[in-house]
C-alpha cells in the first residue's frame, strides 16, 4: 500500500490516518475476537497506550468499513470475520464537563443527542436514563433509505456496540469523598446501571481507562462486565511487541543505526539499537505468561528522533500516585531497593477505593510496576518496574516532591537551625535533621549511604535557598584527598560534614582529619567544624556523631 503521510502516528487516534501513514501495528484480531464473542469487556491500560486508537478501530470495523482494513488480519478472507454494520455509540468521557453534576448530565446527553445525529434519530433528553433508553431503542430500529430506488434496506443490524473511553475521567480527579465527588459518581452510575439494563440489546460493550479503582464507584455492584485487565487474551492488544516493531518500523531503526553510527564513528549494529529501546521502553506483561511490549508512545518518539528520553513519562505526571504517596507515607510499603514486590491477584485488580489502595496496586495499575513473573505454589504475582524509563523518573519525582515537603518543613524550621549553626549547638541541629528525616516516608531509603548524604544534601538546601542570607552548599567538595560529603558556609562558620552509615561519627570525624579535607578553608577566617555524623539503619536518623572547633587559624 502507498504510504501517503510520511510521518509517524504520534498521537493520532484515528485508524484511518494511521493506516495512510503505513505504520499500522495490526490489533485487529483482538477486535475480532471481541466483535465475536459479545462479552461485555472492561480492561485497564496506561495512559498513551493506544486505548483511543484501538476504540477507534473497533469502531471503523463496526461501522463496516471492510475496505479500510483489506490489508490487515481481519480483512482476510481465510480469517472468517463477517462484515456486518452495527450502530456504533462511541464516547470519550474525559470530554465531558464535570464542574457540577449538573453539567455533567448535560454533558452526557449532548453526547448521545450528537450520536443520534449521526444516525438521523431525534431522541428524548428529560433524564440521562431516558435519553440513553431512547437512544438504544430507536438505534435498533435504525433504517437506512437507499437513495436510488426509495427501498428501505436494512443494512444495520439490530444489536448496538458500546464503546467507551476514559469511563472514570468525570471522577477521578476529584478531591476524595468531597460533595462534588460524591454527585458526580451518583451521575455515572445511574448512566453504567442503564447500560447494565439494556446489555441483552448489545452485540459488544467495550470500557476503557486508565486504572481499575474507580470502577466500584461507577458500576456498583453492577458489575456485568468481564475483566480483562489480566487476562491472557489481551497481553499484546495494547503496546507493541519486538516483533511488530522490527516489522513495521523497519525504516526509522534503519536511519537510527545510520545516525548513531556516524554519531559514534563506528558501525553500530540494528540489534544494538533494538537492546536499546528494550531497555528504555520495553518491559510491560499484563499477563504472567504473555507477550513482553513496548511502551507505544515513547517507542515511536524514539523512532521519530532517535533519541533515548523519558517520554511517557513526561507527557503526564504520576500526581496521584504522588499525592497518594505523600498524604499517607505510612500506607505504603514499598523497598526500593531490590524492588522484589509481591502482590496477589486481589491486588492487581483492586477496584475498591482509592483511599484504601496499596501503592503496589496503585502503581501496577497506573503503568509504573508491571509484572514479572508468577508463582503457581503461593499464587503471587512479583512486581517490578517495567523498564528504565519509568525506574528513572518515578525515582525522581519521588524526590522532588519529598524535597517539597521537606522544603516546608525547614521553612518552619529554618530561623531555628540556623540560629544552632551560627551558635554551634550541634545537638540542636542535630535534633533537626533527625525531625526532618522522620518525616521521610521509609520507601525512599535505598540502604545507601550514598541515599542519607542525598537527603542530607536535599535538607540543607532547604536552609540556604529560602533564606536570602548568606548561606552556601558545597557536596562532596574537591581536595586534595577525595572529597567531605558536605561543606556549609555560613557567615561566622564552615562546616564539614562526613555522612557515614552502620558505623560512627568518630569513623567520620577521624577520615576528616586524616584526609585534610578541612585545608583548603583555612584561609577563610571562619571558624572550622568538623562533623562526622552516623545514620543508623533501624532508626534512619544519626545515632551518634562527634565533632571539634578548629579556631586557631582566625586573625586576632
Amino acid at each position: 500500500m502507498m504510504r501517503k503521510i510520511n510521518a509517524l502516528p504520534i498521537g493520532y487516534s484515528d485508524v484511518k490516518s494511521v493506516i495512510e501513514t503505513g505504520y499500522y501495528v495490526d490489533k485487529t484480531r483482538y477486535a475480532q475476537e471481541l466483535i465475536e464473542k459479545r462479552n461485555p469487556i472492561f480492561i485497564a491500560r496506561p495512559r498513551r497506550f493506544g486505548k483511543s486508537l484501538f476504540i477507534n478501530t473497533l469502531a471503523n470495523i463496526c461501522n463496516g468499513e471492510r475496505e479500510v482494513f483489506q490489508n490487515y488480519y481481519i480483512g482476510r478472507p481465510e480469517n472468517g470475520y463477517q462484515w456486518k454494520k452495527y450502530p456504533v455509540i462511541k464516547l470519550d468521557l474525559s470530554q465531558l464537563t464535570n464542574d457540577t453534576p449538573e453539567e455533567l448530565k448535560e454533558a452526557i446527553k449532548r453526547a448521545l443527542k450528537k450520536i443520534a445525529l449521526l444516525y438521523e434519530l431525534e431522541i428524548e433528553d428529560y433524564t440521562v436514563k431516558d435519553t440513553l433508553q431512547d437512544l438504544i431503542m430507536k438505534l435498533m430500529n435504525v433504517k437506512r433509505t437507499s437513495s436510488s430506488s426509495k427501498i428501505i434496506s436494512y443494512d444495520y443490524e439490530s444489536k448496538i456496540v458500546v464503546l467507551i473511553d476514559e469511563y472514570d475521567a468525570p471522577i477521578v480527579n476529584l478531591t476524595k469523598d468531597s460533595d462534588l465527588e460524591k454527585a458526580n459518581i451518583k451521575v455515572m452510575k445511574d448512566f453504567f446501571m442503564t447500560l447494565k439494563s439494556l446489555n441483552e440489546h448489545f452485540q459488544l460493550t467495550f470500557i476503557t481507562g486508565v486504572s481499575k479503582f474507580s470502577l466500584s464507584d461507577v458500576f456498583s455492584r453492577a458489575n456485568h462486565l468481564k475483566d480483562i485487565t489480566i487476562d491472557a487474551s489481551a497481553d499484546a492488544m495494547f503496546g507493541y511487541t519486538e516483533q511488530e516493531i522490527i516489522t513495521i518500523f523497519s525504516k526509522n531503526l534503519e536511519d537510527i543505526v545510520n545516525k548513531w553510527s556516524i554519531k559514534e564513528n563506528k558501525k553500530i549494529t540494528e540489534s544494538e539499537v533494538i537492546g536499546e529501546i528494550t531497555t528504555y521502553y520495553n518491559g510491560y506483561k499484563f499477563y504472567e505468561d504473555g507477550a513482553s511490549v513496548y511502551n507505544p508512545w515513547s517507542t515511536l518518539r524514539f523512532l521519530d528522533s532517535g533519541k533515548l528520553a523519558n517520554y511517557w513519562y513526561e507527557s503526564g505526571s504520576p500526581s496521584l500516585l504522588i499525592n497518594q504517596m505523600l498524604s499517607d507515607p505510612d500506607r505504603f510499603d514499598l523497598n526500593m531497593d531490590n524492588l522484589q514486590i509481591e502482590a496477589t491477584r486481589e491486588d492487581l485488580m483492586y477496584t475498591e477505593s482509592r483511599n484504601e489502595i496499596s501503592l503496589k496496586s496503585l502503581m501496577f495499575q497506573t503503568g509504573y510496576l508491571t509484572i514479572d513473573s508468577y508463582d503457581d505454589a503461593t499464587n503471587l504475582y512479583t512486581l517490578k518496574f517495567p523498564n528504565k524509563e519509568i525506574e528513572e523518573s518515578f525515582q525522581k519525582s519521588i524526590q522532588s516532591s519529598l524535597e517539597k515537603s521537606v522544603k516546608d518543613y525547614f521553612i518552619q524550621e529554618r530561623d531555628k537551625i540556623r540560629k544552632a549553626l551560627s551558635n554551634k549547638k550541634i545537638s540542636s541541629f542535630i535534633d533537626s535533621i533527625n525531625t526532618a528525616f522522620a518525616t521521610l516516608p521509609y520507601y525512599i531509603d535505598t540502604k545507601q549511604e550514598k541515599q542519607y548524604h542525598s537527603n542530607l544534601h536535599m535538607l540543607l538546601q532547604g536552609l540556604g535557598f529560602l533564606g536570602g542570607r548568606r548561606m552556601q552548599m558545597y557536596s562532596e567538595s574537591p581536595s586534595s584527598k577525595g572529597r567531605s560529603d558536605i561543606v556549609l558556609e555560613l557567615e561566622s562558620a564552615i562546616y564539614i560534614i562526613e555522612i557515614k552509615y552502620k558505623s560512627s561519627g568518630k569513623a567520620a570525624l577521624e577520615q576528616i582529619k586524616a584526609n585534610g579535607y578541612y585545608k583548603p578553608y583555612l584561609l577563610r577566617q571562619k571558624a572550622i567544624i568538623l562533623l562526622g555524623i552516623n545514620f543508623n539503619e533501624e532508626t534512619r536518623m544519626i545515632d551518634n556523631w562527634e565533632y571539634e572547633v578548629h579556631e586557631e587559624h582566625l586573625e586576632e
